[in-house]
């Protein structure tokens, strides 16, 4: 589709937060009047996988259950010169967060503070630890100061496991088995698998530098309303043209460029997987593109795309050219996991509040947090005394049905102080959300996996990669991650254009 506009084009594929950013800074530093800025997305939903969206009761559905955290910088910037107010709109964990340990029984607060030191002090004094574990713990700390103070070098750590460099550093058997351990690798929803000790240890730099800044957040509405449809309508402002349902399913080479991009409409038919087991509600399958639907779209001079990997992958399917260049061919050995949330709207409140989530729970869904008091439309609302929201992956548990989760997070629930009233009974809804898709999907930090992962600048001078997948200063996953990729993609799209 060209046309005479002789601008700079910049076609977007995303509306995530790697895509939103890259659209906006474009625009904000170039200016409509030398870039065209398209932004291409799936659907009608902004946000990718940190989405959200209502209900025909008009509950709100969430994706994930996403937490913003103080050094979000690049992405609370995005937010504020879109005009969202975010200080208003985030409820803090007032620095806690709780775990239960199924050895005592317990649920324990995990207190902590504004530096590395004051960190260690305090996580001394976690009540689910022994007193032999609290000394282990300090010796191994203590031995190991310059990785987390973040001035030695960890890159050689990729190919092993935290778990197993922490055993190899002399930490105590023991505590590897507490959920308080347990939840540094699934907070990156790592298991039943195990976490690169290069990828957790990044994280644990990233908190440990100021806590202060790293106290964590919630939204206290839906992330698509709040956040993301106003960064689509600053972009809309700057002269960005949005195009919804875009579903992009190759890439067009030519004289060692992408010449174009191939786009399908999606198909709403398809998009709910038919053959699910009994008992599940309906979920997205892969998202197939309506007959006949096809466009290539060849009015680019460069191509943002912040796809995710596991979608990238299933681009230009049975054609080598892509594929034989090595720098996409190692892509494809990255994988992904399936989120998993379950909500319960329940009549009875807890009566023990817990400013933040408590993790440790069995199964497949081990976080939960009673959002009555985050989520502004439930705070006064009468028919809800909680609104309680699980969060995990699905793997293993892959057929249980949506009356089973329910079961089984039920009987997690019981086990925690305020929560005994929390029974079937009282259930006035609950919805099971399964993300399988391929664009859906978690990027999963298994150890050995940076070697596979590109960079920004690819081998193709006008292709550019944004995404929490993508390697960066932080390289962990993140929404921050997947904020300061997009700006870097951007960025090396105006270097281009300056060069």
């Amino acid at each position: 589709m060209p046309t005479s506009d002789r601008r700079t084009r910049v076609l977007v594929v995303g509306g995530g937060p790697a895509g939103l950013a890259a659209a906006a800074h474009l625009l904000e530093r170039a200016g409509s009047a030398r870039c065209r800025v398209r932004l291409a997305t799936l659907g009608h939903h902004f946000g990718g996988k940190a989405d959200s969206w209502r209900d025909s009761q008009g509950r709100l559905i969430d994706h994930g259950l996403h937490v913003i955290l103080g050094w979000y910088t690049e992405m609370k910037g995005l937010l504020r010169r879109a005009g969202v107010d975010v200080e208003a709109h985030l409820v803090a964990n007032q620095g806690h967060t709780f775990i239960y340990e199924p050895r005592d029984d317990r649920v324990h607060d995990l207190a902590l503070k504004r530096n590395p030191i004051m960190i260690l002090a305090q996580g001394l004094g976690y009540s689910g630890l022994s007193a032999a574990e609290k000394r282990s713990i300090a010796r191994f700390v203590l031995g190991n100061l310059g990785v987390f103070l973040g001035v030695r070098d960890i890159a050689p750590l990729d190919d092993i496991c935290f778990t197993a460099w922490c055993l190899a550093k002399g930490l105590r058997p023991s505590i590897v088995q507490t959920s308080a351990f347990r939840m540094s690798r699934t907070a990156q929803l790592n298991w039943p698998g195990e976490i690169s000790a290069y990828s957790m240890l990044r994280s644990i730099v990233a908190v440990a530098r100021d806590y202060k800044s790293s106290r964590y957040a919630f939204c206290d509405g839906g992330m698509s309303e709040r956040f993301w449809q106003p960064v689509v309508e600053h972009i809309a402002s700057l002269g960005g043209e949005i195009h919804l349902y875009r579903n992009l399913v190759g890439l067009q080479l030519g004289g060692g460029r992408v010449v174009g991009a191939v786009f399908g409409e999606p198909d709403p038919a398809g998009h709910e997987l038919a053959t699910r087991p009994p008992g599940q509600a309906v979920y997205e399958a892969e998202v197939p593109s309506k007959p006949g639907s096809r466009i290539i779209d060849t009015d680019l001079d460069f191509v943002i795309s912040t796809i995710p990997a596991t979608a990238f992958q299933l681009l230009n399917p049975g054609d080598a050219q892509l594929w034989r260049i090595p720098e996409f061919a190692r892509l494809r050995e990255l994988r992904g996991v399936a989120p998993l949330a379950l909500q319960i709207w329940h009549r009875e409140r807890v009566t023990k509040r817990y400013p933040s989530v408590i993790a440790g729970l069995d199964g497949p869904l081990p976080y939960v947090l009673d959002t009555k008091h985050v989520i502004r439309d439930y705070r006064e609302d009468p028919r809800y005394g909680s609104v309680i929201y699980f969060v995990g992956q699905e793997t293993g548990y892959e057929r249980f049905s949506d009356e089973q989760h329910l079961a089984l997070c039920l009987r997690n629930l019981a086990r925690l102080p305020g929560f005994e009233a929390i029974d079937r009974r009282g259930v006035i809804h609950f919805q099971v959300v399964r993300s399988r898709a391929a664009h859906k999907r978690y990027f999963y930090t298994e150890p050995g996996i940076q070697r596979f992962r590109p960079h920004t600048r690819t081998s193709l001078p006008n292709l550019f990669l944004g995404g929490d997948w993508v390697r960066s200063e932080l390289d962990f996953p993140c929404m921050e991650t997947a904020v300061r990729t997009g700006i870097a993609a951007a960025d090396a799209v105006l270097e281009a254009m300056r060069g």
